[in-house]
């Protein structure tokens, strides 16, 4: 073949193209999934897609039947969409001659743009979609941009894209819901854009997700085109079906120059499909993924290095602020199979736009968010030869910003100020803010107004314990860490756990047996081990903290562990000689202004809600090092364990909850359950059955509120009967792993029985509820039993359409894997390289 060269790298077929086509620019589109999945060395249904804003439900059921069952493929299709256009006119409320549909909304782009004088220009407000100014300058068109403002609000310039008109500028692109911004155009600036000498797109891509639409107003404007599409809220980006709603006249001149046959017949099979059954995507697809963005919106506040755009589209865009890095993040993401989208110059440079998917993206999302921030800010340091811990009680603890914090609020407002959570986390970064009332009473004089301290403690108790006729807001305080975590902590301490707090005593003893906790933090008589208001100076002296290690015994106070929350904590710990963790509560994060004031304190780590990373830093102590007498065996009221056999029988008593429980892990898979949940009586028989652990559970809870009380705390209940019967869980397998299907549905299980509790649990449900046991409890019901059972598990539902069948292959998965973990083998001792599981 004969060959041609040329000055511009040797390209010898650049003589015969167009001049300027080196200038041109490129799209950069997304890959498909086996190259994304082969690149980042996991499956495919690892991934976690977040990058394409695609609808990651897929097509319903309908659709791809529709699509199976095409006919007459060896014929052309119909050229003037008749079918379809009657159907896309239907649906929008609008005649047949407005609609025409095109290979994607991207095609119907390139036909406008073919439509104007080239000459004349086409007008764009960055940051937006980019295929606007790629086909433009593929066309030769002018390519005019007026900048939207800065973040967060990136407004339209109305007033700069009106003098491009009058400048000559013939066609005007905008976006609505934006891409990648989120915003709406107002009906009042298309108005006024429409009022001026030019054609104006408004591309609604997104307008299911937002609810929101300029097709009301094309009555008034011939000169307005509303492009949609079926690639996001159908779930049918891979047959590229997008259409247009216009004037007749704009209609059929797109009419005249478009591709022929452009639309193929499975593309209208599944346009026409997803239409008749758009009330069920709406329903079942977009909603979820409506609630699933705003969900991602308040779960993505902990991470403060996030900045989120306002959006009512299926993503969000987040600004990326120090000291994290948008390229490293992305990354990082990346490599942990989550994948979203990052800009890297422009007017948000610097910024990831993530996708809103299912609950177990979010979910996968989020863990692996964390696993990037822990990465940069670091990994406590083991501390060894530990002798106690020293806890905080609120924000450590106890959950308070719906009780003490609410207490603050209210008696302020009652004597006619106004306090804010702001307020309130200031004055605690300033110190000196350990008691309650004296805090609220230096913020009302801060605000001029003077009340004596006996006025104001009136006051605040009355709201914080209430009275006759009102309920206290001490009733709306949680347990932050979990409760088999604070038993697997105490066995880690030699000598023993106490508390120091500025709650009155009688108000911490509420609390710890309000969540059956008190044995926890007891000396070797079985007296409670706490410091309280007033019993000695307040932090940030060093006396409560001295006087806890007195209580303990402990004579040397390097061995012991300081945690709180605020730097009057940290800073009595670090003048008591003792090691002092901060702990983020609710809500922040690790950089956050209260974590900067906790490091400023002197605080040597600080640890997340949850205190999961305290198992990082305190290695398992010799139970031969151990007091033994001095260790609960549980943190429950009554507990029979059988000698010498894998027995456990256990009573639990809350205020919500009565619970009675026992399982033999040697048994056959006998059961009898009654929890009065009926789904969740059958979830824990499967459990039963296919672990071969015999289980008796009887419950009666408060199912007049709600179903949470009683799925917890029975999951809570049977964790704790599993760890005990486990004894000191030696000549066992240790691992188990299963995969269990249920007709449609498959899960995976996978156990450690590594005494370090964690779960990651991702079933996919899509109903609020099965049978009377709602879905976010089916979850919650298998990580509370792993947290208290103190297992490590993994479960996952790879595949299924039934949320029963989902679930209860996941709990039959559960089971098989548990049956595999517990068998006997003694050959394996201890099996661990550590020499210690228990």
């Amino acid at each position: 073949m004969g060959s041609t060269t040329n000055s511009k790298g040797g390209d010898p077929t650049l003589p015969f193209v167009r001049d300027d086509f080196l200038d041109l620019p490129q799209y950069s589109p997304v890959k498909p999934l086996d190259m994304l999945a082969a690149e980042i060395g996991v499956s495919i249904p690892e991934l976690v897609k977040l990058d394409a804003n695609e609808n990651l439900y897929g097509p319903m059921p309908e659709v791809l039947e529709a699509v199976s069952a095409v006919e007459h493929a060896h014929i052309y299709p119909d050229p003037a969409q008749t079918h379809l256009r009657a159907a896309l006119a239907d649906y929008v409320g609008c005649q047949p001659e407005n609609v025409v549909a095109g290979v994607g909304s991207d095609e119907l782009l390139d036909l406008l743009i073919r439509l104007v004088d080239p000459v004349s220009g086409v007008v764009t407000a960055s940051p937006t979609f980019g295929m606007y100014s790629f086909l433009g300058k593929l066309s030769k068109c002018k390519i005019i941009d007026v900048p939207r403002s800065a973040a967060p609000e990136f407004r339209i310039d109305v007033d700069g894209i009106l003098n491009a008109v009058d400048k000559g500028a013939r066609l005007v692109f905008i976006a609505s819901p934006n891409n990648p911004t989120g915003g709406l155009i107002s009906d009042e600036d298309v108005r006024k854009i429409c009022s001026s000498k030019c054609m104006l797109v408004v591309d609604e891509a997104y307008a299911e997700f937002a609810g929101e639409s300029a097709v009301r107003l094309l009555s008034e404007f011939p000169n307005l085109v509303v492009l949609r599409t079926f690639s996001k809220w159908a779930g049918l980006a891979g047959m590229r079906v997008g259409y247009s709603i216009a004037h007749p006249k704009i209609t059929e001149k797109i009419l005249a120059i478009k591709q022929p046959y452009n639309i193929c017949l499975a593309a209208d099979l599944a346009a026409r499909a997803a239409l008749k059954v758009s009330d069920k995507i709406m329903r079942e697809h977009v909603g979820p993924i409506v609630a699933e963005r705003r969900r991602m919106q308040v779960a993505l506040q902990e991470f403060k290095w996030l900045e989120a755009v306002p959006s009512v589209s299926n993503f969000i865009l987040y600004k990326v602020h120090e000291p994290m890095e948008a390229q490293k993040v992305y990354l990082r993401l990346r490599e942990l199979a989550v994948l979203v989208r990052y800009y890297p110059k422009g007017s948000i440079a610097g910024f990831i736009r993530i996708s809103a998917g299912r609950p177990s993206d979010t979910d996968a999302l989020i863990k692996a968010l964390r696993v990037v921030e822990m990465e940069q800010f670091g990994r406590c340091a083991k501390i060894h030869g530990l002798d106690a811990l020293i806890f905080d009680m609120d924000g450590v603890l106890a959950e308070v910003s719906q009780s003490y914090r609410k207490a603050i609020q209210h008696t302020a407002k009652f004597f006619g100020v106004e306090v804010s959570q702001n307020d309130i986390n200031d004055a605690k970064q300033k110190g000196n803010a350990n008691d309650d009332w004296k805090l609220t009473q230096r913020l009302l004089e801060e605000k001029g107004v003077k009340k004596t301290l006996n006025e104001v403690t009136e006051k605040f108790q009355e709201f914080y314990l209430g009275t006759e006729t009102q309920i206290g807001l001490r009733e709306l305080e949680s347990l932050i860490p979990s409760q088999g975590l604070l038993l697997e902590l105490r066995k880690r301490c030699k000598i023993g756990m106490a508390i120091v707090t500025g709650r009155p005593r009688d108000e911490a003893i509420f609390f710890l047996e309000q969540h059956g906790l008190l044995s926890l933090f007891v000396d070797g008589n079985g007296d409670p081990v706490m410091v309280c208001m007033n019993e000695t100076a307040s932090k940030p002296s060093p006396e409560p903290v001295l006087k806890a290690l007195q209580l303990l015994g402990v004579s040397d106070p390097s061995k012991a562990l300081m945690l709180g929350d605020t730097p009057d904590d940290i800073k009595a710990g670090k003048s008591a000689g003792t090691h002092a963790f901060g702990v983020i509560t609710p809500g922040n994060s690790g950089d956050g202004e209260m974590a900067q004031a906790l490091t400023a304190a002197g605080s040597d780590f600080n640890l997340r809600p949850g205190l999961f990373e305290l198992l990082d830093a305190l290695p398992s102590q010799s139970l031969n090092s151990c007091s033994q007498s001095n260790i609960p065996t549980s943190i429950k009221l009554v507990s029979k364990q059988s000698t010498g056999s894998r027995t456990s029988a256990i009573e639990r008593e809350t205020k919500e909850t009565s619970i009675k429980c026992s399982v033999n892990l040697d048994g056959s898979g006998k059961h009898e359950i009654n929890t009065g949940i009926g789904f969740l009586d059958h979830m824990l028989s499967a459990l039963s059955k296919h672990s071969r652990v015999d289980i008796n559970v009887k419950c009666v809870g408060d199912l007049w509120i709600d179903d949470h009380h009683t799925a917890e705390d029975v999951a809570i209940t049977l964790g704790e009967a599993f760890d005990s019967a486990l004894g000191e869980r030696k000549g066992i397998a240790r691992w188990g792993y299963a995969l269990c299907p249920l007709d449609e549905a498959l899960s995976r299980a996978v156990v450690d029985i590594s005494s370090r509790p964690h779960a990651e649990v991702s079933l996919g449900l899509k109903r609020e509820q099965v049978g009377t046991l709602s879905s976010e409890m089916i979850t919650h019901v298998i990580q509370s039993f792993a947290t208290s059972a103190r297992l490590c598990v993994h479960v996952k539902c790879l595949e299924g359409e039934n949320d029963h069948h989902r679930a209860e292959s996941a709990f039959k998965a559960l089971a098989v894997a548990l049956r595999m973990s517990i068998t006997a083998d003694k050959t394996a001792g201890i099996p661990s390289t550590k020499g210690l599981l228990a």
